[in-house]
């Protein structure tokens, strides 16, 4: 098994969230005016859609991804690298509130707006402090590491010759520092 394939936490999600689905459907109906017809229709199919769409969404934590499954029509799978995440947003709104819930988006360097973009939206995630702090220490970890064996690259090790190496570089330094005394 892959270092990538190690699961380090997995979100859960709120079984309130089908519900979310279906106000957030047909709020988006009841404002667009040409759906209100369909709304009938969608309180029979939406059901069991939108618990569909709840069982297709999963988040896991990788040590160096966050890869995020969803889906019913369209399904989706995004890899985010976690040395790529900014920061993780935690947001409600009008309809989130009102169940108790709120959105994790996953904002990305160089993300922009939107989801198709390099951001990803998680609603309803269970216990979202604790999952974000999560990923962000363990994003933390990957960019330290990073840091760390750049740092060490990018500073090539010069092998010593002979042992005497540094009292060579010492007697030259002290010349040099007599010859600028001599010409003060």
């Amino acid at each position: 098994m892959a270092q990538n394939d190690v699961i380090l936490a997995r979100a859960e999600f709120d079984p309130r969230l089908p519900r979310y689905f279906m106000l957030q459907a047909l709020a988006g109906m009841l404002f667009s005016f040409v759906m209100i017809p369909l709304i009938p229709f969608w309180l029979i199919l939406g059901r069991g859609i939108h618990q569909q769409q709840y069982k297709n969404l999963v988040c896991e934590l990788t040590p160096r991804t966050l890869k995020v499954r969803r889906g019913v029509l369209f399904k989706v799978q995004k890899s985010i690298p976690l040395d790529k995440i900014t920061d993780l947003a935690l947001n409600e709104g009008p309809i989130l509130r009102y169940l108790g819930l709120c959105s994790l988006t996953i904002e990305t360097a160089g993300g922009g707006q939107g989801a198709a973009t390099g951001q990803a939206v998680l609603p309803g995630v269970a216990n979202a402090e604790e999952f974000r702090d999560r990923v962000l220490e363990q994003r933390d970890r990957v960019t330290l590491r990073d840091d760390s064996s750049e740092r060490a690259a990018a500073v090539p090790a010069v092998p010593m010759r002979e042992s005497g190496t540094l009292d060579e570089i010492r007697d030259i330094l002290v010349r040099i520092d007599q010859r600028l005394a001599d010409r003060a």
